[in-house]
């Protein structure tokens, strides 16, 4: 019965969203596919007062989806309202799009989502580590620039993690991830003026990789 309501309330949400708008969010959409950051800045700029709005809608929205990536709308925004205020928004709305999930699918999809994680050895072994560990464990997840953050959030959702702790490890987690896609993002759309930064931004995601890749290993050898 949850899972029925849980459908239907988010198909009339989505109704009532594309009634109100709904060249909005196909242009937007379009231009999401299309990478095209420049574009899609433009046209969010034309919304003024209202922009900010708008924006945090997107980032909602887009947490649900895990096809967009993020950095297109946070380079964007970055690109409206300034590195700083780019930032700050980028960080309140997926900070929101993830409480959003987090609510929809503890209190709606509970059961389903914890089948989909059963059929995953990975996944289960993450949710069993967030039984005890949750926190920490969702924190660390968090701090990763390109992680799944539509499917964290689900699996925090199921686990037994405490509203606090997700709000509060989502809140701090997101934020360096966030300033890496605001920049990163921001500087592909300038990417001739920002050649020097782009590329210690991609070496530094190359060596936060790295390093877990070769811990992994260790680890896994260790185990042997």
């Amino acid at each position: 019965m949850n899972k029925l309501w849980g459908w239907l309330l988010i198909f009339t949400g989505i109704g009532l969203l594309y009634l109100w708008q709904p060249e909005v969010f196909l242009h937007v959409y379009q231009l999401l596919r299309q990478g095209d950051i420049l574009a899609l800045t433009e046209y969010l700029r034309s919304f003024g007062g209202w922009s900010i709005a708008v924006i945090l809608l997107l980032f909602v929205i887009m947490t649900f989806t895990i096809v967009f990536p993020f950095m297109l709308l946070s380079g964007a925004v970055g690109l409206i309202y300034g590195l700083f205020w780019g930032t700050l928004i980028s960080w309140l709305g997926e900070v929101a799009g993830s409480v959003v999930m987090f609510v929809v699918v503890r209190y709606l999809f509970r059961q389903m989502v914890t089948l989909w994680i059963a059929q995953s050895r990975y996944l289960t072994k993450i949710d069993e580590y967030s039984a005890t560990n949750g926190f920490k464990a969702l924190l660390l997840a968090r701090l990763l620039p390109l992680a799944p953050s539509g499917i964290i959030t689900a699996i925090a959702a199921v686990s037994r993690l405490g509203f606090a702790d997700f709000f509060w490890a989502t809140f701090w987690g997101k934020l360096p991830p966030v300033v890496v896609k605001v920049i990163l993002g921001h500087d592909l759309a300038l990417a001739e003026d920002n050649m020097v930064r782009i590329a210690v931004i991609v070496g530094v995601i190359i060596v936060i990789y790295g390093t877990l890749w070769y811990k992994k290993r260790k680890r896994l050898q260790g185990s042997d």
